[in-house]
């Protein structure tokens, strides 16, 4: 902006409130997108952040060549959707001066529902849906959520947490601080987010991780008997001790103690609970002498344990050195881009159990998964009251499905048994069954088809290297889509593929190539086709043809 323009934005500072978003500290956040579906799984988490959106009036096209997307903290990897039933002609996410943003999808022809809103025009969501998460169905085979990412990330240990939002990024980077201390700790968090895993982790990462790790559910045992689980009692001490016993303290020494639902702590046993914490001092019922422990206590609650001290539930000294290092958890409805993530995660592992690990990636005729888009869309919009815990005993279920059936599934019964709908995030999502199929039916009838919507004929000269390989890598090196993607012949596909400095044709690799880079290759057999360029089936075939299968 040059001197006279802001002359201008002077002169009329007196009469008119005009942001100076020049002058403004760039924001902590920016608009982002991550792929909560894609006929491909594998690509169900990739992102890509916008901060051309933090500029009013700017705005980004979505299609199915723009914008590509990545895995986290992976740009070179990063793809177009590329699926044949998104549209080449984009849906636009414009912003507003207010914060909000326009969904435009008046040039465009793909089916779009926004949060559960079926849309043909133009649809506003404020800027705190946005920070919220919004969830975008496109053309019926791509969901995607608009929300807002911190501007810098930097990877960092996953202590085994699924997930790669702003939210568990700060869980990681609460473990690493805490993890170097001896201090107490509360993990604190709705039921079913996580705590144990992210005590486990705190443990795994201290210079006690080879020492012994004990756990105890305080709700779980009777008032009678706190004392003596906690801190042990000598032969004797009652009735029915007929063995000492060390207590989860005593088992402890040297280690970690998880103490889970730590708010149903009986009243009598806080004080020695709190005497333990400060002097490492242990007596067992019944004992005469004192002992001295040394255990790092990680204590968790998903109560309001505040309101425990003000009512005197609580000792207000235990909690204050309980609560000296706190990480919190996020509820899975304030993760929204993780619950996809974590679907397919819990999928693997169901289907690994069941001993059908390859139907995860199983897709009909025409790419399409077996797990439908509008059921991932469904699953992000749900508040999840059960959390993680819950997200999980659904993915169970959708691996228990034949998939052959999977289409019945946005309507099906049980998974309303699993998700009531008291536990909504959107309205929209308790339409009923006949709502959810005209639905559907709507975005079958707008999806573009292939052949509707095929790319233009284009000159084999016209696409270079660098495309080439992006479309045939997006395609998983598939020669027949990848022609009809790039709108050239297949012969015309396979002179370019020859005259490419890397990428090979399946049916060309020599014997002596395939068995050199068997012997090289240290990964999983049947991602062998990935390092060569060439498709899964293609290189079985080769395989097979050699005598190498």
């Amino acid at each position: 902006m040059g001197e006279r323009d802001r002359g201008v934005l002077d002169l009329d500072a007196d009469t008119r409130q005009i942001p100076q978003y020049g002058r403004a500290a760039p924001p902590t956040s920016v608009p982002a997108l991550t792929l909560l579906y894609h006929p491909r799984l594998t690509r169900i988490g990739e992102r890509v952040k916008l901060p051309e959106l933090t500029h009013p009036s700017s705005r980004v096209a979505v299609s199915r060549l723009k914008p590509e997307l990545a895995p986290p903290f992976q740009p070179s990897a990063a793809l177009p959707l590329a699926s044949p039933f998104v549209s080449r002609r984009p849906v636009w996410i414009a912003a507003e001066y207010d914060g909000s943003f326009t969904i435009d999808v008046r040039e465009g022809v793909s089916g779009i529902v926004v949060d559960g809103v079926a849309v043909t025009d133009t649809h506003t969501v404020g800027a705190a849906d946005v920070e919220r998460g919004v969830v975008l169905e496109i053309g019926g085979s791509v969901v995607l959520l608009l929300h807002r990412l911190e501007r810098q990330q930097r990877p960092a240990e996953r202590y085994s947490l699924i997930g790669d939002s702003d939210g568990i990024a700060q869980v990681r980077r609460h473990i690493e601080r805490v993890a170097r201390l001896q201090a107490p700790v509360l993990v604190r968090g709705e039921t079913g987010t996580g705590k144990e895993l992210v005590a486990r982790a705190v443990h795994d990462a201290s210079e006690r991780a080879d020492k012994a790790y004990l756990t105890v559910n305080m709700a779980a045992i009777p008032s009678s008997l706190a004392a003596s689980e906690l801190f042990g009692h000598v032969r004797g001490a009652f009735s029915g001790a007929s063995h000492a016993n060390a207590g989860f303290f005593g088992r402890a020494d040297g280690g970690t103690l998880f103490m889970d639902e730590v708010a149903d702590t009986p009243s009598e046993v806080q004080a020695a609970l709190l005497r333990v914490l400060e002097t490492g001092e242990v007596q067992q019922v019944g004992a005469e002498r004192i002992r001295q422990v040394d255990v790092r206590l990680i204590a968790a609650t998903d109560a309001d344990i505040e309101k425990e001290v003000e009512t005197g539930r609580f000792r207000a000294p235990l909690f204050y050195r309980l609560a000296n290092q706190e990480i919190r958890l996020p509820a899975l409805r304030e993760r929204k881009d993780d619950v996809a993530r974590l679907l397919v995660h819990f999928l693997e592992r169901e289907l690994d159990a069941l001993g059908r690990a390859e139907e995860l990636l199983d897709a009909d005729a025409q790419g399409m998964s077996w797990l439908p888009a509008a059921v991932v869309a469904r699953l992000v919009r749900y508040a999840w009251p059960g959390n993680v815990r819950q997200l999980r005993s659904v993915a169970r279920y959708l691996a228990s499905v034949e998939h052959r059936k999977a289409a019945l599934l946005v309507d099906d019964p049980q998974l309303g048994r699993l998700m009531p709908n008291a536990g909504s995030a959107v309205p929209t999502l308790d339409a009923s069954a006949d709502e959810l199929r005209a639905r559907l039916a709507a975005l079958e009838a707008e999806r573009p088809s292939p052949v509707a919507d095929a790319p233009k004929k284009r000159a084999p000269s016209d696409i270079g290297p660098d495309e080439l390989e992006r479309v045939l890598a997006a395609l998983d090196y598939k020669l027949g889509p990848a022609a009809a993607e790039l709108g050239i012949s297949r012969p015309a596909l396979n002179d370019l593929v020859d005259a490419h400095p890397t990428l090979v044709r399946a049916n060309t690799l020599t014997r002596e190539a395939l068995v050199a880079a068997l012997e090289r290759y240290e990964g999983p057999a049947e991602e062998l086709w990935r390092v060569l360029k060439v498709s899964k089936r293609g290189l079985k075939l080769r395989l097979s043809e050699l005598g190498l299968a």
